[in-house]
């Protein structure tokens, strides 16, 4: 079954190509991989990790050097694998088996002899580096980048499936990280405890493990992990899981003393999560829902006489903002933050962001088939905190009940869902704990 939809996968892909080359007058688009970057004054590679761009259609993460070539008319792709003699090094990762079936896959040695094989063709050259002497003007031209990202922001049936995978790949490790901060670990215990589960290695991880204890859940992207443990209050893990190079990204909060008014809190915010993955769908605008969002955080901030002002006060004033300070979601898919996200078409228009929100990563409206996240956020961050002190509203927060919540940092809650092309929703995320005991 894997196999057929992989194979249904890149016939879409190719078809979707074919557009691309039509649009914009090219013959052919080469896709590589990327090449291995050795450390500075050394002769060590960092971890390599295949391009997003080849990872869509090619599941080799870790093999630098291959090049995917598209021409226009041809009934299939030509997969390039650079196969050299190397006693020094594990042999380069294969394609799944049978996956090698939808490709004319060449064997190659040295960039010389790829240089032949491909010259000739007037092609757009998407890599990282201008390996192979490109044309300025081909090498990763905006007209095909913008066509490619407007067109993969709906997923086939393959990619959807991988996704669906890594959600539930990602399941029993966040348990781990959440057993392992209830037995008192620290965070690098945690982050460890969360790669055994999932039997990755930590360069396998679609992003660094944000395990947050304490007070450092306030901090967003907390990666860099204590060794020192700490007595328990709170625990926030953001973390997901990479299968055939297509990421999960999943985020639970909890709270070390299951009757204290934090894990209340972390309960209702769990429970305006679930309302605003239900207010998905085809045309929907995500800004609408994030400024939606704004309002259910705010409402949560009251019940808990955090403020003493109405919601629309909190959100027209920004104070709801400084609680909340990201974006409700993104695109998912090869990129943790998919691209696409503010594209109005194929030509590569943006869409102008909301004034009072001009950082959010989706603008454009919901399409079919596509994975986006859904992970609202209320912090107690001290430097917000300070500037809403000082501010005009001060006398409307009630800072008795913000110093007995600053020291569990905050809560987010992520899930990954998919907006059908029926106008169905599907949470991969509860899914995959639903199914997962």
């Amino acid at each position: 079954m894997v196999v057929e939809l992989y194979t249904q996968h890149i016939f879409e892909k190719s078809a979707r190509f074919q557009t691309i080359l039509e649009a914009t007058g090219y013959q052919g688009i080469v896709v590589g991989s990327g090449e291995t970057k050795m450390q500075f004054q050394d002769d060590m590679a960092y971890p390599f990790k295949a391009n997003p761009y080849f990872r869509e259609w090619v599941p080799l993460a870790t093999r630098s050097g291959c090049y995917l070539q598209l021409i226009k008319g041809a009934s299939k792709p030509r997969l390039f694998l650079l196969t050299v003699e190397d006693i020094w090094h594990t042999a380069p990762e294969s394609l799944p088996e049978g996956f090698e079936q939808a490709f004319e896959v060449i064997e190659y040695a040295n960039l010389d002899e790829i240089k032949t094989m491909l010259e000739g063709t007037n092609s757009a050259f998407i890599n990282e580096t201008n390996t192979l002497d490109i044309a300025a003007e081909d090498w990763n031209p905006p007209a095909v980048i913008h066509q490619i990202d407007y067109q993969r922001r709906g997923k086939t049936a393959y990619e959807q499936a991988c996704v669906r995978e890594a959600n539930r790949g990602a399941v029993p490790a966040h348990r781990a990280a959440q057993q392992a901060f209830m037995a008192g670990a620290s965070e690098v215990q945690i982050a460890a405890a969360y790669l055994a589960a999932c039997d990755c290695r930590e360069s396998e991880m679609p992003y660094g493990i944000i395990a947050g204890v304490n007070e450092h859940a306030a901090v967003l992207h907390h990666h860099n992990l204590f060794k020192q443990p700490q007595t328990p209050r709170s625990f926030l893990i953001d973390a997901g899981v990479e299968v055939n190079g297509y990421a999960s990204d999943i985020t639970r909060t909890y709270a070390y003393d299951s009757g204290s008014d934090f894990a209340a809190m972390i309960e209702l915010v769990n429970q305006k999560q679930l309302e605003l993955c239900a207010e998905g769908g085809i045309g929907k605008s995500p800004v609408d829902i994030h400024v939606l969002s704004q309002h259910k955080i705010a409402e949560v901030l009251i019940d808990f006489d955090v403020l003493r002002m109405s919601a629309e006060e909190a959100v027209a004033n920004s104070i709801a903002a400084s609680f909340y300070p990201h974006g409700l979601g993104h695109h998912l898919g090869c990129n943790v933050h998919d691209k696409g996200g503010q594209l109005a078409n194929a030509e590569g228009d943006v869409l102008p962001p909301p004034e009072k929100y001009p950082k959010l990563r989706s603008g454009a409206p919901m399409v079919a088939n596509q994975i986006h996240t859904v992970e609202p956020g209320l912090y107690f961050i001290p430097a917000y905190l300070e500037k809403l002190k000082a501010g005009e509203h001060a006398h409307l927060i009630n800072w008795s009940r913000v110093d007995e919540f600053v020291p569990y940092g905050g809560i987010r809650i992520e899930d990954n869902i998919i907006v059908h092309a029926d106008g169905s929703l599907e949470n991969l995320t509860r899914d995959a704990f639903a199914a997962t005991t």
